[in-house]
């Protein structure tokens, strides 16, 4: 049975005719030499002979030495045959004898229990407690293996781990590539802190790199990305000896090395690429867990990869029922981080998704829901599901969970008032925790779904001022933002967000800067210094605003009354190139801006008449009334018809604009009857003229930027004069009432 030519057949053979003779020491042989000659072979395992071994050795277990109670977990766990009664036999009789038993043996017995995935948890109390004190007779493999096995049985023994850090640390140089790997493994896995010894590992393994195999390669740089520990030159090291054999690689060390490295946040594109070179052949091999950390990988580390990802998506469509809620939810965000479009893919994970969200946590239902709507993808079911799983659960998401949540529902406009109600309840208590992307995430989500959460924003104004220099100029933006929207009153934030914005304007984008600006005129906050250093910014910058932000800025300056001559002209000269890109309302604000400022910018006038021309149908009754209000405030005498046209549509939409914009139309009426007189005599306008001065005459006068400017100059010459003087026409003035003080 010992000899060369032995083999599983013939050992199995041997038991099945002399069985009943076999000794305990035969029969653990027997059991030793059928895992050691067989491994995990199919047929082997599937042999009723090898069952019939089990049970025999169950019967006779308590007549085992330590040895061979050792030796018999160790070969069933290594040929992988189910033996549950065996194992539950040894685990009783192993305990009260564990001081007979050597380094080898309790290594041998942890690493055999775990790799079966026996739950034995008195079993690996008693070795570690046996262990500990040995540890200095453990040699490489027997340290290395005791640590795994613990830390894949799950068994929480810091002291045992921390032992094992204490003896191992100054032994390295022993250890072969293996030992060193699942050392570095079974720390990070068991989330054990052992700084000292992975700083070892780091010094150790690189100059060695060239004896590790894939696997080892794999599992030492997942331990370090897993563990949090920053290694720089180890894994540079990595990076540079997995590339000259990265075909041998099995699909797990594939997806685990490009986790690692993007966990990690290394750099490493030469490495990348090789890796999507090298996977969407064996995509077909990649179990769901492989493909959802491999797309994830390669969106963290920012990585454009679109014949992998295209492949990714094709090999996972098929098998999302097998993917469980993690991989799924690491699978949508990785695509939505990517910027990938993969419709198919996301309408047959909604699928999937929807009735199995009882099985998702807390951070995988923010995820799933974030991605959607970052990719924005219509899926209202899925919403609907996540809508009424969430409020029940809210005491076990995270701040960011929270936050991801609202986020997601208001960016894809969907509503759920329930969900938001429960959340601005939920997160009132805790608010201290969220980090400032979390606090203007959520302010920006309750704003932007219009939910009136005065208790919510009324926290976060408490306690966003102190935390403000966390704040990244998105989030200084987008609070701001968030609470102009929500016509919130926040003076004291709106302060601070202006005094921590101000110095740090130069690292804002276009749209930051936009947003800003609109936020205070919006919110009617009276910051003239802020305006003026965004002003002196934004001048150089136009050419990198889009449309949206170009028009808002202006709209912003003209609402907050600040005169800003140098930015005005430079949006003038910037614009009218580009009009064709702005929708309806920035055609229209940017008009009422400049006309509201009093600036003189015939050109963009122009530009804006001859954009606005083709497409006036699109305009809402609102936009029409700043529009034509707009071109008569500037005395428009070019293009009669581009005004008829504009008043015969806004006349259309009379009964939809409330009487502020009824008072624009009014002007522009006046200004139509003003320059042609007969175009407008025969406009459908003319009809509605009565009811259009009625109400003007209900609204509080709105002097123009010029009308203010002559009152300052008559009122610093001491000249008496009514600020509005409304004429028979309709026109409001300044009126000099001919007197003098001196």
């Amino acid at each position: 049975m010992t000899g060369r030519s032995a083999t599983p057949e013939t050992i199995l053979s041997l038991f099945a005719a002399q069985g009943e003779k076999f000794s305990a020491r035969n029969l653990s042989t027997a059991a030793h030499r059928v895992a050691k000659f067989g491994g995990q072979n199919r047929d082997v395992r599937r042999d009723r002979r090898v069952m019939a071994l089990a049970d025999a050795c169950r019967r006779r277990v308590n007549e085992f030495n330590p040895q061979n109670l050792s030796n018999t977990a160790w070969a069933f766990a290594t040929a992988g045959i189910e033996a549950p009664q065996l194992f539950a036999a040894i685990a009783d009789a192993a305990p009260s004898r564990l001081g007979e038993f050597n380094p080898q043996g309790l290594a041998n017995t942890a690493w055999a229990f775990a790799t079966a995935g026996i739950e034995a948890p008195e079993l690996f109390a008693a070795i570690a407690g046996a262990a500990s004190s040995r540890l200095g007779t453990f040699n490489p493999q027997e340290l290395s293996n005791t640590a795994w096995a613990f830390a894949t049985a799950g068994i929480d023994v810091p002291q045992l781990f921390a032992a094992i850090a204490n003896v191992t640390s100054s032994r390295l140089g022993e250890f072969n590539p293996q030992d060193l790997a699942n050392t570095a493994w079974a720390f990070a896995t068991a989330r054990i802190e052992a700084p000292q010894l992975f700083a070892a590992i780091a010094d150790a393994a690189p100059s060695r790199l060239g004896e590790f195999n894939p696997q080892n390669l794999a599992n030492t740089a997942w331990a370090f990305a897993n563990a949090g520990i920053e290694a720089p030159q180890l894994f540079a090291a990595i990076a540079d000896a997995v590339l000259s054999w990265l075909g041998e690689f099995n699909p797990q060390g594939l997806a685990n090395t490009a986790w690692a490295f993007a966990t990690a946040g290394i750099e490493a594109p030469q490495l990348f690429a090789a890796i999507a070179d090298a996977a969407p052949s064996r995509l077909g091999e990649f179990n769901p867990q492989e493909l959802a950390n491999t797309a994830w990988a390669f969106a963290t580390a920012r990585i454009e990869a679109p014949e992998l990802f295209a492949a990714i998506a094709g090999a996972a469509s098929s098998r999302l029922g097998e993917f469980n809620p993690q991989n799924l939810a690491n699978m949508v965000w990785a695509f939505a981080n990517a910027g990938i479009e993969a419709p198919q893919l996301f309408a047959a994970i909604a699928n999937v998704t929807s009735s199995r969200l009882g099985e998702f946590n807390p951070q995988d239902l923010a995820n799933t829901a974030w991605a959607f709507a970052t990719a924005r993808i219509e899926a209202p079911q899925l919403f609907a599901a996540i809508a009424d799983a969430a409020p029940s659960r809210l005491g076990e998401f995270n701040p960011q969970n929270v936050a991801n949540t609202v986020w997601a529902f208001a960016n894809a406009g969907i509503e759920a008032p329930q969900l938001f109600a429960a959340i601005a309840d939920a997160v009132l208590s805790w608010l201290g925790e969220f980090n400032p992307q979390g606090l203007a995430n959520t302010a920006w989500a309750f704003a932007t779904a219009g939910i009136e959460a005065p208790q919510l924003f009324a926290a976060i104004a408490d306690a966003a001022p102190s935390r403000l220099g966390e704040f990244n100029p998105q989030e200084l933006a987008n609070t701001a933002w968030a609470f102009a929207t929500a016509r919130i009153e926040a003076p004291e934030l709106f302060a601070a967000i202006a005094g921590a914005a101000s110095s740090r304007l130069g690292t804002f984008n276009p749209q930051e800067l936009s947003n800003t600006a609109w936020a205070f005129a919006t919110a009617g906050i009276d910051v003239p210094q802020l305006f003026a250093a965004i002003a002196n910014v934004t001048s150089s910058r136009l050419g990198e605003f889009n449309p949206q932000d170009l028009a808002n800025t202006a709209w912003a300056f003209a609402t907050a009354g600040i005169e800003a001559p140098q930015l005005f002209a430079a949006i003038a000269n910037v614009a009218p190139s580009r009009l064709g890109a702005f929708n309806p309302q920035g055609l229209a604000n940017t008009a009422w801006a400049f006309a509201t400022a009093g600036i003189e910018a015939p050109q963009l006038f122009a530009a804006i008449a001859g954009a606005a021309s083709l497409r006036l149908g699109e305009f809402n009754p609102q936009e029409l009334a700043n529009t034509a209000w707009a071109f008569a405030c500037v005395d428009w005498k070019k293009d009669s018809e581009f005004f008829a046209e504009l008043a015969s549509i806004a006349v259309t939409h009379l009964d939809a604009v409330d009487y502020r914009e009824l008072s624009q139309i009014h002007l522009a009426s006046l200004h139509f009857h003003l320059k042609w007189p007969d175009l407008h005599r025969n406009s459908p306008l003319s009809k509605h003229q009565q009811m259009l001065q009625e109400a003007y005459q209900r609204q509080d006068p709105s002097p123009s930027q010029l009308q203010r400017d002559v009152a300052t100059a008559l009122d610093r010459i001491g000249w008496t004069h009514v600020f509005e003087h409304v004429t028979e026409e309709g026109f409001a003035r300044s009126k000099s009432t001919g007197h003098t003080t001196t």
